[in-house]
């Protein structure tokens, strides 16, 4: 073998893959083809063609020259790229420098493994790049010099047919790189046909030697040296953009084929190579076609002969030892040509052209975007574009050039100079950052406009170098900035942000900033961070006062995400002993959110804590469990807060834990963090207690969706609710998109509204004029304070002491984060206080005309990867999208309300996906790419009016073009310079599939409007028809579509335009209104009275009552709807259109809708009437179209309480005409019941049977009756049929295809189908049985030429609509069953509001069930209670109630000045004046009327069953009283404000029961007698005010210091008290334990120590361990109560040391840190050796040094046990541990090793 081996070694070293002494002349073409190769064979191409002459000088060098060498491109190739004998016929760039070009260079190898090359020293880069990719070209290593793998056998070769293959490192122009190269003979049929073998000189060299094809492909995912760089804007994409491959989205490949002959393996001759290689991306990241950039080379051998006159050496060389491409993009290099951090100064790029060429460039774009903005309102022009390209140039220019610049700028309008702060902005170079700082800081941008700037400053920076980080500080330090809060503030975010994305790790800095060509930037330990920007931070924080800012510097604190904010954030987190700072904590909390990613283990155990703490406040308790959760917390903490859902005190928390985990087990898995949540959601959500979801309860929702294209959409949604507010406290709502592999969160909107009702009703009367009293709401609005009947309130709440809760600190603000820092902006709710007045006075009651400018281009998302050719050329691809906003015009008020205006307003979208090659001594490049459009404009000449109860708004049609709205998507290809846009002017080519496109236009408004609006359509798709649609709009949801439906599935060329031409506009003006009014009606048997007073009146004639007077042209309607209803009260809205054409014709359009309804809710009416009519200049008018609709519905109301014994009927009857004269008619009949066998389902339902019981204790009005109410009144049968009569074809056309899609969607349901010509024309039937057990209904369906008959029909049946909107599927399901006890209005409220409308209060004779449904039993004596008050003292209300003789409840009413007391069974007193209302007429009522008689304020009915409904309408307040019975429903608004024996309305059942003064009482009895009040008028004596225990009390969680030092969390002492003197609570302190996470040697190192050795430094600090041998003793102590160990400890030297093991049982599936859980002093400790069998599971391991009793009691604590069985232990590969556990003796070796 040794023989062997050394005869192969000679044979190698005898290789000679170039003859010494001879010289090869190769032709060289190489072409790089861009296009999209799946739509259309169209391209633009760059051709480099060179003869190439190659000399062996000797067996390690080559002399290589190029010549006739010529660069042409075509931006529209329509021919095949990859045949090269097709000329391209594109223009030709001059080279410049050829002379250098043509200079020759030296290549140095060892047998064919090139190892560097030698250059002129002083040639251009470009030319350097060239001729190394000429070299990576030459390179072919066959004998395995730089070999991969394992040994190359290269005799296999020789043989015919077979195969040798051989991986090698080759390095070269696109990467030093692993390259698989295969080697085969070629039999001489294969030869024959090779592309070698057509050459010329193919016979003079080959001639009969064997011949060789030798395949080489590069691996991209196994380099040493990539030569690929970028900048996004964006650092969380799940891929690298320098692989072969990131995901489906970007996708290199390089292989070379060459045909060699010889005769041998070690004489080959390349007389032929061909090379190819791509780029292959999809341009928006999602499933289309994709975007080629292929690269083709081919080299043919013309001759080869001795070397005649050898080629000149470089006269001053320079080495190149690496054949990398190298870079030209940047301007400041090192002295071996590589890019270093630039400076300040510096341009930051190169320019191909000179400055000022660029400079006039630049100044001609802006302004042409500038009047584009002001005039222009077509979407021809690609503005985006322009903007685009000067973001491009800028930082080619230096500061110095760039102050030039903004001289010129300067002095330019405002839209110029805004357009270009924002190009500086989004250009991010050192230079342009330094420019805008100095701007600023020279005050010559101010206010907004510096705001903005400083906004986006940081996001777009694409160098953090040290000095520019030190530079962005000193910003915040300079006097404009720290003058301005609302700068300042921006800044700090700025700064914050821009720290974490460059700071806080290398490999999230990669994916942003070119750290691959630069170097790193800084880490999270740099000084700029710890020693400037951190204090900065921390001393805002201290001198803030007001929360708005305190929040401001808390949010930037969690923008910068480092672990050295935590120390300086505890102290908030932990809370004041005020407890009136819950919106700074929960700031805090979550400003964790980025920290908590990096130390999980050290920040999970705070959270935890937080979380768990039942005495924390639930919006603190909320905030912390959701980061916990979403920070993927370990499963055990999934499952712990699941199932402790089933013991929550608080409703509030237990519906967030229920709809975070619900919503998130139902999200797609696209990335790996969301697939652990989804997987540790889905593990957790059987074990979550089931609860209602609605606004009033504080939830998590996740709504997310995935398209197989690879588009995903998230929508997360925070609501944190107050008890004491009606809405959110805290919300967020955040968006997040996945396209493919790239993902962003666009848009976080947070608000906080803590304490913020004044100021709301405050901003709300300033803008309504209208002033609010001080305890007054909506409906007492106007009524004086202060006489004698609003002071028995007074007296009452004095009495009580009623005590609202106690206030948080106002907090109102709202956070705006546009793509994670592209833009932060902050809105303080407090200031609109000053500013709404502040505008208002400015511009609605001033004639002047005021300027209006407001423009803003944002570039939102940006990647721009830059790779090498094998050409030598650079090639990029480019995605970004940006944005641009402008309103340009003037706006101008008539001092009465009205606004004229003349505005040019715009908002286009822009997304672009682009390869690109670049031809760097031009400044051209070639490119393909897909654009994609979406631009809308609002029409000039809108004026609009704001009278009482109307809106009109006012239209001029325009004399200019005008694209409302324009969706344009463009591929192409294109060759052009760099300056000027790409998607203008003729050397852009749209690549085009058909010659013959869709075109379509609809008018949308010519008909009767006289303007000429169309829809056009311009279409290359393969179909464009209904079922096109259908299919694309089946792909989406409403939340994926509406976000993300702008992105096209295919990219063929297709435009949609919603046009206004003022070519064949007739209108001259167009005007629109909408009017609104309310009515009642009241019969001459309704006892009135005017609210505070005692007179009352019968009126003698039906009475119409509005609180304005009622318009003449509704008058027809009132009447018409009050024509069949005695009393009730009507709604009338009006709608019209109207336009004046110039030869002054007008076109009136109108519809007009009036619903009216009677007092008891038993008839309604419905009518509604539209017009369409013309009227000619001389006044005739005719009606061109019209529809008349009337219909009216009765029903029998079902009984107050308990169960209809007899059937609920409802009928309808509806008219409907169409026509001019409504001559075409149908009629339309319904009937419906709810029969028996309903009923009886009703009853034996669980609620129903629970309901029977609760009615036979007298409790009439439970909520298990309700529930069985609610199925008891489901009508189950209905019957429904129509005529028609005279009916157009249009009509019966419509009604078949209504059929046709009705049948197709029950298709599977449908059990018969009959088609008949014997049914009676003109008539349709349908009847529907529903069972009322399944819900499912059977249905028949008769029409004049079918009989169709359905059975089970389910609401399964739209599950497509289900999925794209749930929401709104759910919406519909009102209508279908329909329900004899609700209508239309109440189940929406239920649908929307979580229950809350439906919450009531039931006082029976001896118990109470209060609204939040917590039961007592209690019975009202003689003396009155309160059941319902307000204790914030803002709402004018109290109900009281006593015993009457008889035992009836008497029932007493405050209602701001109005006193009302009712017996039930005899009378109603009004201000004191007694009515006997069992004497009234049948059906009549007493109204309370405001002063004027305008509205009616309260209505009291007697029942026919006997007693009272009490009602206030504007509040959908209620009151039944029967007997001794008595059910209230729950005020909206006075959510969390109520107290009495009805309680406090806040949601929440825990602390339901307290007194008026918040005092917590143990018993529902207690409240009840605390809220009895002594007999009489004066209730000043009623209540004696004692000591209590507050009910406010809340037990802040302690958190201990925090150690940045420790690798875990760690407390010094026990767990402590505190007690807060001010307040009488006192803190509650859960035990924390401290987490050390050791190392596997660590631990060992530990476990060898003797105990003694051991304490608290010894563990912090294991590396000063001595390792001396020991033997351990062990002691087993248990808890009394439960099988737990208690504690280990091992005895040396008379000292003991404790360490603890807190973990779950010993799984091996354990994965993750083990977090903190809350045992008191009850603890598992363990020995350290078994501490060493546990890390072999790679858990974290806590240690907690204290001495605790044996005695401890554990009965209050919840553990998991620790299974320590003896299979576990037995299992055990070593161990020196004696156990004894629970009397069973388990031994084992005294030898402990691993």
């Amino acid at each position: 073998m040794a023989l062997v081996h050394q005869l192969v070694l000679l044979r190698l070293q005898d290789i000679k893959r170039w003859e010494p002494g001879t010289q090869y002349v190769y032709k060289y073409v190489g072409r790089s083809t861009a296009g999209i190769h799946k739509l259309k064979q169209q391209n633009a191409v760059v051709e480099l063609e060179s003869i190439v002459t190659v000399q062996s000088v000797d067996d390690y060098t080559l002399a290589v020259q190029l010549t006739y060498t010529t660069v042409k491109r075509n931006g529209y190739f329509l021919g095949n790229p990859l045949d090269r004998t097709q000329d391209i016929e594109g223009e030709s760039d001059d080279i410049p420098d050829l002379d250098v070009l043509y200079a020759p260079f030296t290549i140095y190898h060892k047998q064919g493994s090139i190892s560097g090359i030698k250059t002129g020293a002083g040639e251009p880069l470009w030319i350097v790049n060239i001729k190394k990719s000429i070299a990576s070209q030459l390179q072919l290593d066959v004998t395995g010099v730089r070999n991969e793998g394992a040994a190359f056998n290269y005799k296999a070769a020789t043989k015919d047919g077979e195969k040798a293959t051989l991986t090698v490192l080759e390095d070269s122009v696109t990467g030093d790189c692993t390259t698989s190269i295969e080697i085969s003979r070629l039999p001489y049929t294969q030869v024959f046909t090779s592309a070698g073998f057509k050459l010329d000189s193919f016979d003079d060299v080959c001639g009969s030697k064997p011949v060789y094809q030798i395949l080489k492909t590069k691996d991209f995912n196994s380099c040493k040296s990539n030569p690929a760089w970028h900048t996004t804007t964006s650092n969380v994409y799940n891929c690298d953009l320098d692989k072969a491959n990131c995901g489906d989205f970007l996708k290199r490949t390089s292989v070379t084929k060459y045909v060699a002959c010889g005769e041998s393996l070690s004489k080959l001759t390349i007389v032929y190579a061909g090379g190819y290689s791509d780029l292959m991306a999809q341009p928006f990241a999602t499933k289309t076609d994709e975007l080629v950039n292929a690269v083709i080379t081919k080299w043919t051998l013309e001759k080869k002969e001795s070397i005649g006159s050898r080629l000149a050496a470089p006269a001053y060389p320079k080495e190149h030892k690496s054949l990398n491409y190298v870079f030209g993009d940047f301007n400041q290099l090192s002295q071996d040509g590589v890019a270093v951090q630039p400076n300040l100064h510096g341009a930051y790029a190169k320019s191909p052209a000179p400055i000022e060429a660029l400079h006039g460039s630049v100044m001609d774009s802006l302004q042409t975007v500038a009047s584009d903005l002001k005039e222009n309102s077509d979407s021809d022009q690609d503005n985006l574009d322009r903007l685009a390209v000067i973001g491009r140039v800028l930082p080619m220019f230096s500061l110095d050039e760039l102050r030039y610049l903004w001289e010129d700028v300067k002095n330019e309008d405002a839209v110029t100079v805004n357009l270009f702060i924002d190009c500086a902005v989004q250009a991010g170079s050192n230079p342009t950052v330094m420019l805008i700082k100095e701007l600023i800081e020279t005050e010559q941008i101010t206010g907004e406009q510096a705001t903005w700037a400083v906004a986006a400053l940081g996001y777009h920076v694409k160098t953090p170098t040290q000095e520019l980080l030190k530079e962005f500080v000193n910003l915040l330090k300079s006097g404009p900035v720290q003058s301005s809060k609302s700068l300042l503030q921006t800044a700090l975010m700025t700064v914050a942000d821009l720290l974490n994305s460059a700071c806080s790790s290398r490999l999230s800095a990669a994916k942003k900033y070119p750290v691959s060509v630069m170097g790193d930037f800084c880490d999270s330990k740099s000084k700029i961070i710890s020693n400037e920007f951190l204090p900065l931070l921390a001393k805002a924080l201290e001198s803030s006062t007001e929360v708005f800012d305190r929040i401001v510097v808390l949010t930037a604190m969690g923008s910068l995400g480092v672990e050295e904010v935590v120390p300086v954030l505890l102290p908030v987190i932990r809370g004041n002993d005020k407890f009136d700072d819950t919106a700074e904590r929960i700031r805090a909390i979550l400003s964790l959110q980025r920290v908590v990613f990096t130390v999980p283990e050290k920040i999970h155990p705070i959270l935890a804590s937080l979380a768990g703490n039942v005495g924390e406040r639930p919006e603190v308790r909320m905030a912390s469990l959701g980061l916990l959760l979403m920070s993927n917390a370990p499963q055990s903490l999934w499952q712990k807060f699941a199932a402790s859902s089933w013991f929550e005190p608080s409703r509030q928390v237990g519906s967030f834990i229920h709809t975070l985990i619900h919503s998130l087990s139902k999200a797609p898995s696209t990335t790996p963090l969301l697939a652990d949540l989804v997987q540790k959601a889905n593990v957790a959500w059987p074990l979550v207690k089931i609860v209602p979801f609605g606004q009033p309860f504080s939830y998590g929702d996740i709504r997310s969706s995935r398209l197989d294209e690879g588009i995903t959409v998230m929508m997360r949604t925070i609501s944190l609710r107050d008890p004491d507010q009606s809405f959110s406290a805290y919300f967020s709502n955040a968006y997040y998109y996945e396209l493919g592999p790239l993902n962003r969160e666009p848009l976080t909107v947070t608000a906080w509204n803590f304490n913020m009702h004044d100021i709301w009703m405050n901003i709300i009367s300033k803008i309504y004029g209208t002033a609010t009293p001080k305890f007054g709401v909506m409906w007492a609005q106007g009524e004086k304070l202060g006489d004698k009947k609003e002071s028995t309130l007074q007296e009452l709440w004095d009495a009580l002491y009623a005590t609202a809760r106690p206030a948080d600190k106002t907090a109102g603000l709202m956070h705006i984060d546009l793509l994670g820092g592209s833009v932060n902006r902050f809105i303080n709710f407090a200031d609109l206080e000053k500013s709404i007045p502040k505008f208002m006075a400015a511009n609605m009651n001033q004639t002047k005309e005021s300027e209006i400018s407001v423009t803003k281009y944002r570039l939102l998302g940006d990647y721009n990867a830059r790779f090498a050719t094998e050409l030598g050329l650079p090639m990029r691809y480019l995605f970004n999208l940006a944005t641009v906003l402008s309103m340009q015009g003037s706006i101008k008020s008539d001092g009465k309300g009205g606004i004229d205006t003349d505005i040019n307003s715009l908002w286009t979208w822009k997304v672009l996906g682009e390869i690109r090659v670049d031809i760097p001594f031009s400044g051209s490049y070639i490119a393909t790419g897909v654009d994609v459009l979406i631009d809308s404009h609002i029409p000039r000449g809108v004026n609009f009016a704001f009278p009482a109860e109307k809106w009109i708004i006012n239209f001029v049609p325009p004399s200019k073009v005008t694209d409302l709205l324009y969706y344009c998507v463009k591929p192409y290809t294109v060759s052009r310079s760099f300056i000027k846009p790409t998607l203008e002017n003729q050397e852009l080519y749209v690549i085009s599939v058909t010659d013959k496109p869709i075109n379509r236009n609809f008018n949308l408004g010519g008909q009767f409007l006289g303007i000429n609006v169309k829809l056009i359509e311009k279409s290359e798709s393969a179909n464009s028809d209904k079922e096109s649609w259908r299919q694309w709009i089946s792909k989406w949801d409403i939340n994926s579509w509406s976000n993300l439906g702008m992105l096209p599935n295919e990219l063929n060329s297709r435009k949609y335009m919603i046009r206004y031409d003022p070519y064949d506009t007739t209108a001259k003006s167009i005007s629109t209104s909408m009017f609104y009014q309310y009515a009642a009606k009241s019969s001459t048997n309704n006892l009135i009275y005017e609210s505070g007073s005692s007179k009352a009146r019968y009126p003698t004639e039906p009475e119409v009552i509005s609180d304005s007077p009622i318009r003449g042209d509704f008058r027809p309607m009132v009447v018409n709807l009050f024509k069949d209803i005695e009393n009730g009260n009507a709604r009338v809205m009006e709608a019209t259109m109207t336009a004046e054409h110039k030869d002054g014709t007008i076109d009136y359009f109108f519809s007009k809708l009036g619903i009216s309804m009677n007092t008891r809710y038993t008839k309604d009416c419905t009518d509604w009437q539209m017009e369409h009519s013309t009227t000619s200049s001389n006044g005739y008018k005719k009606v061109n179209s019209k529809i008349c609709y009337k219909a009216i519905r009765e029903w029998n109301n079902p009984p107050i309480y308990g169960f209809s014994k007899d059937v609920l009927e409802m009928t309808e009857e509806d008219d409907i005409g169409f026509g001019p004269e409504c001559e075409q008619k149908v009629k339309f009949t319904a009937k419906l019941n709810r029969d028996e066998s309903a009923a009886q389902a009703a009853i034996n339902s669980p609620s129903g049977q629970e309901c029977l019981k609760d009615l036979a204790s007298g409790l009439e009005g439970s909520p298990a009756c309700t529930a069985a109410r609610k199925l008891d009144h489901i009508y189950n049968n209905y019957e429904m049929k129509s005529v028609a009569e005279n009916m157009s074809d249009s009509w019966l056309e419509w009604a078949r295809s209504f059929a046709f899609g009705l049948n197709s969607l029950l298709e599977s349901f449908i059990v018969e189908h009959k088609h008949t010509q014997t049914n009676t024309p003109g008539q349709a039937s349908w009847t529907i049985k529903r069972n009322p057990h399944t819900g499912d209904s059977d249905m028949t369906w008769v029409r004049p030429h079918e009989t169709v008959v359905a059975e089970n029909v389910r609401w399964d049946a739209l599950k497509e609509w289900k999925r794209f909107s749930p929401l709104s599927f759910a919406f519909a399901q009102v209508y279908y069953p329909l329900n004899a006890g609700s209508n239309f209005i109440q189940d929406s409220l239920e649908l929307f509001s979580g229950g809350v409308s439906e919450s009531k209060c039931y006082v029976g004779s001896d118990s109470v069930h209060t609204f939040d449904g917590a039961s007592y039993n209690y019975a009202i004596d003689e003396n009155s209670h309160v059941l319902l008050t307000d204790c914030s003292r803002r709402s004018q209300i109290a109900i009281l109630a006593r015993k009457g003789n008889y035992g009836q409840k008497l029932i007493t009413v405050y209602l701001g000045k109005d006193t009302i007391e009712m017996d039930p069974t005899s009378y109603v007193s009004v201000n004191g004046a007694k009515t006997d209302f069992t004497k009234m007429e049948t059906r009549s009522f007493i109204e309370i009327r405001t002063p004027g008689s305008k509205y009616i304020k309260m209505v009291i009915l007697p029942m026919t069953e006997g007693g009272l409904i009490f009602d206030i309408r504007s509040i959908q307040f209620w009151m039944k009283i029967k007997g001794d019975y008595v059910e209230l429903s729950a005020p909206i608004h006075m959510r969390g404000k109520a107290c009495g024996l009805c309680g406090d309305f806040n949601q929440e059942i825990t602390g339901e029961f307290k007194s008026a003064d918040r005092c917590a009482l143990p018993s529902g009895e207690l409240m009840a007698a605390s809220f009895k009040l002594k007999s009489g008028d004066n209730y000043s004596e009623s209540y004696e005010k004692k000591s209590c225990l507050s009910a406010d009390q809340q037990f802040n969680t302690y958190i201990p210091d925090y150690d940045l030092k420790a690798t875990g969390y760690s407390v010094k002492g026990k767990c402590q008290d505190y007690d807060s003197p001010e307040s009488g609570r006192k803190n509650y302190c859960p035990l924390q334990k401290r987490l050390q996470r050791f190392t596997f040697e660590t631990l060992i190192e530990i476990g060898k120590q003797p105990a003694g050795s051991i304490d608290e430094r010894t563990l912090e600090s294991p590396s000063s361990l001595e390792i001396p041998d020991s033997k351990w003793e062990t002691e087993v102590i248990y808890c009394k109560t439960r099988k737990l160990i208690r504690a280990c400890h091992f005895k040396s030297v008379g000292e003991r040391v404790n360490l603890v093991e807190h973990a779950e049982k010993v799984k091996l599936e354990c994965q993750h840190s083990y977090e903190s859980w809350t045992y008191g002093n009850c603890l598992w400790k363990f020995l350290p050796n078994f501490l060493k069998f546990l890390s072999r599971l790679k858990m974290a391991l806590p240690v907690y040094s204290a001495n605790h009793s044996d005695d401890d009691d554990c009965s209050d604590e919840l553990f998991s046990e620790l299974d320590l069985s003896e299979e576990l232990f037995d299992n055990m590969q070593y161990s020196d541990v004696n156990f004894n556990i629970d009397g069973r003796e388990l031994n084992r070796s005294p030898v402990f090793a691993y």
